[in-house]
């Protein structure tokens, strides 16, 4: 691995902060999501409510971290979700939780309209077998949280961005706590790409556009 690429991960500041266990469970969340007047695809609604979506019983806080593939350092074709997740694992990044998906959809109130962040995750199946992830998006239709194609051999943009947990041990020591933009090492929102009903997903990142909701 490039040392030079390990050192520019560690010393990414700290994007966000969220904390789980603050909801007793998926109608808690559902119901915090309608609330707050947010929408939920039908994939990313449904998988909530699998028993492999676990919500965690006791709060713990995470330190979440914004990167692209080009700044795991991938260039030129498409890595794979597989490839992403096995480079981010030898940075000493990790996956979050599922339930980090609903949590920062429901702090993130201030995103940018065409944005749309990939939730590093194991993806969850529904009841007809498809593996899906979650995005925390805003399409210009208002905040969303979306399910997508997580197969590890989905294909995906350089450009798309993904939440990552980091680790406290990764972080350099003058790597600031709350940063309130994105990563210095992030892109601007992706041109529109073709959604699987046909409309606008601003940037979902999929190759082969599988942003399912």
């Amino acid at each position: 691995m490039d040392p030079a690429i390990q050192n520019a991960i560690a010393r990414v500041p700290i994007w966000k902060r969220i904390t789980l266990g603050t909801h007793a469970g998926v109608n808690a969340v559902r119901k915090a999501l309608e609330t707050a007047r947010m929408g939920v695809g039908d994939s990313a609604d449904e998988i909530l409510g699998r028993p492999a979506f676990v919500f965690s019983r006791t709060t713990t806080q995470l330190d979440l971290v914004v990167l692209a593939p080009s700044n795991l350092g991938f260039a030129g074709e498409s890595p794979t979700l597989a490839e992403i997740y096995h480079r981010a694992a030898q940075l000493g990044l990790e996956q979050c939780p599922g339930e980090a998906g609903p949590l920062l959809r429901l702090q993130y109130i201030n995103q940018p309209v065409g944005e749309f962040l990939h939730i590093a995750m194991q993806p969850i199946a529904t009841y007809g077998g498809a593996l899906v992830d979650l995005t925390v998006a805003n399409g210009g239709a208002g905040l969303l949280l979306l399910g997508g194609d997580g197969s590890p051999d989905v294909r995906v943009s350089t450009r798309a961005k993904f939440v990552f947990v980091r680790p406290s041990r990764v972080a350099m020591p003058n790597a600031s706590r709350e940063h309130p933009g994105l990563t210095s090492g992030t892109h601007a929102a992706e041109q529109p790409s073709s959604r699987l009903d046909g409309t606008p997903s601003f940037g979902c990142g999929r190759d082969d556009g599988q942003c399912i909701d």
